[in-house]
């Protein structure tokens, strides 16, 4: 008969274990993918520079100019009011990329509208030259994102990814379980693997997962990302000299970020029976058979920052516009909470859970601070005529991110030392164009957006549901003139990238079993904006 250790060993460990989570499992919450994650903005700001798949860093008479070159919004002769809504639909094509995973689906859809912006332009009066003031608010990142998936698998289980290594866990000279590590101590409460003494006695490793290692289960999993990021701005741009225009803007950043992630196991054809696991608990009952399991990880986060940015953009003669603009980087300060439950049930006996508790293992609540990188922007604009060509380029060193604690310096050593050595400069470039047709103003344009590291795509863990490979965007938009002081402006375009995703959890000793189930993902992105404008 196989033992369970005793309801006091459990209470004492897991008084330790919790200790070690305030210190170390908070931590590992964070990653090089979260830093990157809250750092990316969306290619384009406002209906006008989402069908040019631009940003506006040679200076436009826009509101948008605020998020990008602020010296821009000294062109507009006219105060302004700027409202839009926007929309999101992502559809995310995926494939099996390893583990044993027999997919019975292959694309999942999410869907998001809200307010894009709104902000007003002052053109302040003035004897000579030009002098605008702006505040605006700004949708800058959506995070809307869903992958459900569902198959067979009979090569590989998350149940062995909770089985303890050989240096997390202890046990003393009578054969008793003393000590599991933090993950391990949640699953093994849960009934998701046991502890076998006679394994033990007999020298060979003493766990045994639920899932019988060969058996075909199903698994079903669902990965969901929500929220996104508001940028409220002021600016401020001033005619220097008769061809220059110069600005500045604050920005502060708010938003928020939620991710929800669960995967079943269940055992659809009968192969894990009473015969191949079962656990006896401590009132001497004994749960028998394995049927289903359940994973859940749940993230909260809650984010402010501010940076500032200042440009510069001249006229070159007739035709051509230049400008250049410089942002500071973005101090972010961020407050996370997080979770993971664990469910096991059984054919005999009912079920054993972990983690429902705010004071369990794996929940938690961290705060930390985010620095991201700084951005130079150069644009070039050509005009002949009633058409525009734009050409502009970005450059950020994704390699400068960095996270921190009060905790002290060593909280994210390691992950600043792979970012510091993973992530790397990269310039995003971007072509649009613009031709006016009497009332009508006809966009379209394209946009590049390289992956911040040389491989394309970043080794990620479970937590790490993001698009970390290059981002293409085409976009088309078309604006109309009711009258001299009303205008309405529609956005579109369309984004896609690359990613994977890991189903089974990873922490800070890497994948916990060599069989990643490992899921190839394409997203396709497709943007809406529609904007009104009225000029007073």
């Amino acid at each position: 008969m196989k033992q369970l250790s005793s309801n006091i060993i459990r209470i004492f460990m897991g008084s330790i274990v919790a200790i070690m989570t305030i210190t170390v499992s908070s931590a590992d919450a964070q990653s090089a993918g979260d830093a990157l994650r809250f750092s990316q903005r969306e290619i384009s700001v406002g209906a006008r520079m989402t069908g040019m798949s631009t940003r506006g860093f040679a200076g436009i008479g826009d509101y948008n100019a605020m998020h990008s070159n602020p010296a821009g919004i000294g062109y507009i002769s006219d105060s302004q009011f700027n409202i839009s809504i926007r929309g999101n639909t992502v559809d995310d094509e995926f494939e099996t990329g390893s583990g044993g995973l027999r997919l019975d689906n292959g694309m999942s859809t999410a869907e998001q509208s809200g307010l894009g912006n709104i902000a007003i332009l002052y053109d302040v009066p003035v004897t000579q030259g030009s002098l605008v003031v702006g505040l605006g608010l700004s949708r800058v990142r959506d995070f809307t994102r869903e992958l459900d998936f569902s198959g067979v698998n009979s090569t590989s289980t998350i149940s062995s990814s909770f089985l303890p290594f050989d240096n997390e866990y202890r046990i003393d000279e009578n054969g008793n379980l003393e000590e599991l590590n933090d993950l391990p101590f949640a699953a093994f409460n849960a009934g998701i693997f046991e502890y076998y003494q006679d394994l033990h006695l007999q020298g060979e490793y003493p766990f045994l997962e639920a899932v019988v290692p060969g058996t075909s289960i199903e698994q079903l999993g669902v990965v969901t990302e929500a929220g996104g990021l508001y940028e409220a701005t002021g600016a401020i741009a001033w005619q220097a000299t008769r061809e220059v225009m110069v600005g500045v803007s604050a920005n502060l950043i708010l938003g928020n970020y939620r991710f929800d992630y669960s995967l079943t196991e269940r055992d659809i054809f009968n192969e894990n029976t009473s015969e191949h696991y079962d656990v006896l608990l401590d009132d001497g009952s004994l749960l028998q058979g394995f049927n289903e399991l359940g994973y859940e990880q749940q993230l909260r986060s809650d984010m402010v920052g501010l940076n500032f940015r200042t440009g510069i953009s001249t006229t070159l003669g007739r035709a051509f516009r230049v400008g250049v603009t410089f942002e500071s980087p973005t101090w972010t300060y961020i407050e996370e909470s997080y979770g993971e439950q664990f469910v096991t049930r059984f054919d005999v006996g009912g079920e054993l859970s972990y983690g429902e508790l705010n004071d369990d293992i794996g929940s938690g609540v961290f705060e930390y601070s985010l620095r991201s990188p700084w951005r130079l922007g150069a644009g070039l604009q050509f005009s002949s005529g009633s058409f525009t060509l734009t050409a502009e380029g970005e450059l950020v060193d994704w390699g400068q991110l960095k996270l921190s604690s009060d905790e002290g310096g060593d909280v994210f050593r390691e992950t600043n030392r792979v970012i510091e050595n993973t992530y790397e400069m990269v310039i995003n470039a971007a072509l649009g164009a613009e031709w006016k047709i009497g009332r009508f103003d006809i966009r379209g344009g394209v946009a590049v957006r390289p992956a911040p590291h040389e491989s394309g795509l970043l080794e990620i863990t479970a937590s790490d549901a993001l698009e970390l490979g290059e981002r293409i965007a085409v976009s088309l938009g078309l604006g109309f003139r009711f009258t001299d002081s009303v205008r309405m402006d529609l956005g579109l375009q369309t984004v896609r990238t690359e990613d994977y995703w890991h189903a089974y959890p990873s922490d800070a000793g890497g994948p916990r079993q060599d069989a990643q189930v490992q899921i190839n993902e394409t997203l396709t992105k497709d943007v809406a904006v529609l904007e009104l404008t009225w000029k007073f």
